[in-house]
């Protein structure tokens, strides 16, 4: 998957003469945008956003989101486009100092809200029924703890008998890990470690809270093949 900003050049900067709005209507439209960015759990597609305002059309909202793009060029936000989908966030270069305002919050979370937060992680979009048979366990009541925490989100419900909901991370969740994108998480191949899958993901967040370098050897951890689930 391939994350990249949102640039404009003289091809694709919004051509007055192609647009219906006034200026003060493009603005309307551009604030209405930008605000439906702002409170979305996850990346939008066009169409969402399209759907979200209403009468409006997908060259309208692609119009306005090249404009938002341009606005943001010297701010500490940016948008950014990942497959098709359209999020705000903050600008990598900052991300050490919002770590830094999280510093210790993952650390508050107990061994086994970290291995369920690890599975929704690593595994999402995915349902609690999921998430019980991994850890062969309950596990609503952690699940709820981790949506207080705004460390993940409901996404919508799954087409299956019942329509269980799915549940996938925050941003929140990248913040709180120093991450910019749920492509930098951690390949769990490259633990060499002789441990089930869930464990593996445990880890690879424990060791991406303590410290953003390289992930860790299991000797450098102190990590127990041992250790009991």
């Amino acid at each position: 998957m391939e994350e990249e900003n949102i640039h404009l050049n003289s091809e694709s900067t919004p051509k007055k003469e192609s647009s219906i709005y006034t200026k003060s209507a493009f603005d309307i439209l551009k604030t209405r945008v930008e605000a439906i960015l702002f409170v979305a759990d996850s990346p939008l597609e066009a169409g969402e956003i399209r759907a979200w305002i209403g009468e409006i059309s997908l060259s309208d909202v692609r119009m306005a989101l090249r404009a938002i793009a341009l606005d943001y060029e010297h701010r500490a936000f940016e948008l950014v486009e990942l497959n098709h989908k359209y999020q705000i966030r903050t600008r990598n270069e900052h991300l050490p100092l919002i770590k830094k305002q999280y510093a210790g919050k993952a650390r508050s979370l107990s061994k086994n809200a970290l291995e369920t937060l690890s599975i929704i992680a690593y595994r999402q979009p995915i349902t609690r029924a999921q998430i019980n048979a991994l850890r062969q366990v309950d596990s609503s009541s952690i699940v709820q703890t981790l949506k207080d925490k705004d460390l993940i989100y409901a996404s919508g419900t799954r087409k299956e008998v019942g329509n269980p909901l799915e549940y996938k991370t925050t941003q929140k969740f990248l913040d709180v890990f120093g991450l910019s994108s749920l492509n930098e998480l951690p390949n769990l191949r490259s633990l060499q470690l002789n441990l089930d899958e869930q464990k593996k993901a445990a880890l690879a967040l424990s060791a991406l809270e303590e410290k953003e370098e390289e992930l860790p050897s299991a000797q450098d951890i102190g990590y127990s093949e041992n250790e009991e689930s």
